[in-house]
């Protein structure tokens, strides 16, 4: 049996909250988050109060309420996510420079499970769609639209396709599905097929954040007014509405966050934990920051207590240990295993980013790397943004979400301290968010003899946390006031660009 890791009674709390209650004060002078318990809507009532040592107080306390509301919310993020995808697409025809043709060289041959090797060039479907749609990236001049037959060295890193380096889930599921869109007429390009595909990746991983949220008890208003914010922000519509493997993080990093509540409420077992968790590495490498941030929580949540044998205590830690060393090192060996690179007769015969690489020459400096910190703090500030919705309103509504974010983090984090878990999900989140960026740049320094400041979209498997814990510091109806006017804003400011 797996340990279970609730909340403790705080019997300081206990105290404080019965002499606040021994005060009578007339009811209809009290503001709606001063009213009694008694008086307040079913979907409001705190949950933060202490549960005494019975069993079946605690089982209540925890159980789940999700009601018919909660289907009808799945049921308008899945109808929100195509019709903002959709729109997306529409507006941005265009191919993304985040190497987008390379992600669809992948889903095409992926979706005829043909996985492309390392050094392999992208094939004649994939540069067709880029001659006709074009890359938006400066000084690009492709050739043109429609040929019989192009040239691979005509198109971004002289068309080797620079994904071939991940392994193939993402990249298979959304070849099928799309593959499939277009056989049965639904649309007639596969890659307008793939990027629709990412409403149903964002659809996904926003339906588990609102159930993560639910086990927490967390009131449908505050869910309501955090995911709407984050649907409609660049990063996160313009990688669900690209064909990118970062489409899937979202849904990889709620799915991580669930499993850890799940475990650490007892209703999923021990050894469950670390095969979830290695398995997201093999979807996607950048996974490694919520396996972190999981691994974090629970060691903290797991170390001050007696009940729980020394072995369980030190799970969190060597799960960690061992998805360092997956990523860092037995991912790529696994992949070459798997998936043989192509031969290569001649050292010049490489992409472009990969030449000029001499670790005898290259030099980096700690200064460089620290610079990085508050690259994902949090992630949504460095996103790229289509040329279309580049406007000062636009980043306008990217800085009020981001400050709002930050400033609902530091709440939950150091204010609303009284339901622990949210508190340390809070904590190890900023924390891993801050080191996120460093971490990256000394990766990719040290390891790949490369420069590269760590983009914003490293940061997407930590947004479900983000979100959880941004809602549940929702309490007073002031903040709900000013983030729900900042989601409304930002959302009129999307859908102008998007239908304009």
């Amino acid at each position: 049996m797996s340990p279970d890791v609730r909340d403790e009674p705080d019997h300081d709390r206990d105290a404080d909250v019965a002499t606040d209650r021994s005060i009578e004060r007339d009811p209809d002078e009290l503001p709606d988050d001063e009213l009694p318990d008694d008086e307040l809507p079913d979907d409001e009532l705190p949950d933060d109060e202490p549960i005494d040592d019975d069993p079946n107080a605690v089982a209540a306390a925890e159980a789940l309420v999700w009601e018919r509301a909660d289907w009808i919310a799945l049921a308008v993020i899945l109808l929100a996510s195509v019709v903002l995808v959709g729109l997306h697409v529409r507006a941005f025809p265009t191919l993304s420079p985040i190497d987008e043709l390379q992600h669809i060289d992948y889903t095409i041959k992926a979706g005829e499970f043909d996985v492309p090797r390392q050094g392999e060039r992208v094939g004649f479907e994939a540069m067709s769609e880029a001659a006709c749609r074009s890359v938006e990236a400066p000084q690009y001049v492709g050739p043109p639209c429609d040929l019989d037959e192009y040239d691979p060295n005509d198109f971004q890193e002289r068309g080797f396709n620079t994904s071939a380096t991940q392994f193939p889930p993402y990249y298979t599921v959304t070849g099928l599905i799309s593959r499939g869109a277009v056989a049965v007429g639904i649309v007639g390009s596969q890659v307008t097929a793939a990027r629709m595909v990412g409403a149903l990746w964002a659809a996904a991983a926003w339906s588990i954040v609102w159930y993560i949220m639910a086990l927490y008890r967390i009131p449908r208003l505050q869910r309501g007014i955090v995911v709407g914010a984050l649907m409609v922000t660049p990063l996160t519509l313009f990688h669900a509405s690209t064909v990118n493997a970062d489409a899937v993080l979202m849904l990889t990093g709620a799915i991580a966050m669930l499993a850890t509540v799940q475990y650490e409420r007892g209703r999923l077992r021990g050894w469950w934990l670390p095969p979830i968790m290695i398995g997201l590495l093999f979807v996607e490498a950048t996974n490694l920051l919520i396996i972190a941030a999981c691994s974090a929580y629970l060691l903290v949540r797991m170390l001050p207590r007696r009940d729980i044998a020394p072995g369980w205590k030190a799970m969190p830690l060597a799960l960690v240990v061992v998805a360092a060393w997956v990523r860092a090192d037995a991912a790529d060996r696994i992949r070459r295993w798997l998936f043989a690179p192509n031969p290569r007769p001649r050292t010049s015969d490489v992409a472009p980013m990969f030449e000029g690489r001499d670790p005898d020459v290259f030099t980096w400096t700690w200064s460089q790397v620290l610079e990085q910190l508050p690259s994902n703090f949090t992630p949504i500030g460095r996103a790229y943004v289509p040329e279309f919705m580049r406007e000062q309103t636009t980043l306008a509504s990217i800085q009020l979400t981001n400050w709002l974010l930050i400033g609902l983090l530091f709440v939950a984090a150091f204010v609303l301290v009284e339901r622990a878990s949210l508190a340390w999900w809070t904590r190890v989140g900023m924390l891993t968010m801050l080191v996120a960026g460093p971490f990256y740049t000394f990766y990719y320094a040290h390891f790949s003899t490369v420069f590269y400041p760590a983009p914003g979209r490293f940061g997407f498997p930590l947004l479900p946390l983000v979100a959880v814990v941004a809602a549940s510091a929702l309490t007073t109806r002031s903040a709900r006031w000013v983030a729900g006017s900042i989601a409304v804003l930002s959302a009129l400011n999307t859908l102008w660009f998007l239908v304009t």
